[in-house]
């Protein structure tokens, strides 16, 4: 990356009272570009690539709210405007605290179990906050998802879902892009909560899924490994997260995955591609067995998938076996 542009950092500058000569480029992906200044104390500005000013001032304000009861939650800083985000040639921008910390290492147990902590009270949080007022659901177009990877049961239980009363229950204001690498940690405890620019209203239900997915993954990210997944689990609901684990997880990571595939179709390296894809078949021959497992769950629709088991020994919810470290599993297979 490079450099942040004098004009820039000479905007932050004025708007926010910070005093900085350069800034130095980090990894921001393809969805912003990030840079730290030189500032003391040092903060971090991001310039968002798919979203508009309103969607930054409303994350700003959700991630703001949310570091009241969660402090992990990094809220922006405010510029002399009021606001916490600004336009610049075009293109939003934020400024934050800078935290010092690594990205989650999910294979180490004791921050898995912290992570599920995080998104626990994070929900809770989600639940008991007033300041915000409610929010709307976005009116999301999977068709291209669905051109491009027809799965008619899929679709006939997602319409299902959506008409039934889980849809409805234990809604709020979610992160959505609760993964390892928005997670950074310091001597293996969570000091923050970064990248809140996917914000969004909606079933908690769908970012407990997906997240299940992102922590208990494989290496190889084409396989759910069980015991990572109902360790996550437990910790989430011993941390007073409210959704139970149900039979709508396997497919609401499904409904997720594909539309990652079709999100990326025409951004993303071949083998991204490729491993999602990968991912997002075998769980079409998943058994739901995360919510069958753990002593939290409630009975649920499923989609009439099986697994196959690659140890007799069956895992129970809250085992002492690190994550990745034996036990049960689903891998891929042809029926």
């Amino acid at each position: 990356m490079q450099p942040i542009p004098e004009g820039l950092l000479s905007a932050v500058c004025d708007g926010y009272g910070v005093v900085a000569g350069s800034g130095e480029a980090l990894g921001g992906g393809s969805a912003s570009k990030v840079w730290r200044l030189d500032s003391v104390p040092p903060v971090v500005v991001r310039v968002s690539q798919y979203y508009q000013l309103k969607d930054l001032e409303r994350s700003c304000r959700v991630a703001g709210e949310f570091s009241r009861a969660v402090p992990e939650a990094i809220q922006p800083l405010i510029g002399a405007d009021g606001e916490a985000a600004f336009l610049w040639e075009g293109q939003p921008v934020t400024v934050w605290p800078f935290v010092d910390g690594v990205t989650l290492n999910r294979q180490d147990p004791i921050q898995l179990r912290q992570a599920a902590h995080l998104l626990g009270r994070l929900h809770k949080a989600a639940l008991d906050c007033s300041g915000l007022g409610d929010g709307q659901a976005p009116d999301r177009d999977d068709s291209d998802a669905a051109r491009l990877l027809p799965d008619g049961e899929l679709d006939e239980w997602l319409r299902s879902w959506h008409d039934s009363d889980a849809a409805r229950e234990q809604v709020g204001w979610m992160h959505r892009d609760f993964f390892p690498g928005n997670i950074l940690c310091r001597q293996r405890e969570i000091v923050g909560l970064v990248d809140w620019d996917e914000v969004e209203w909606g079933p908690l239900v769908t970012e407990l899924a997906i997240s299940v997915w992102e922590f208990a993954k494989s290496p190889t990210g084409d396989t759910l490994l069980l015991d990572p997944a109902l360790e996550f689990l437990t910790a989430y609901r011993q941390a007073g997260g409210p959704v139970q684990p149900s039979g709508s997880l396997i497919p609401l990571i499904r409904v997720r995955l594909r539309s990652g595939v079709a999100f990326g179709a025409g951004s993303k390296p071949a083998a991204t591609r490729s491993t999602t894809l990968t991912s997002r078949q075998w769980l079409q021959h998943s058994h739901p067995f995360v919510a069958s497992s753990c002593p939290f769950s409630r009975s649920a629709p499923s989609l009439g998938c099986h697994s196959t088991r690659t140890s007799a020994t069956r895992a129970s919810c809250g085992g002492n076996r690190p994550p990745g470290g034996g036990g049960e599993s689903v891998r891929l297979h042809d029926d």
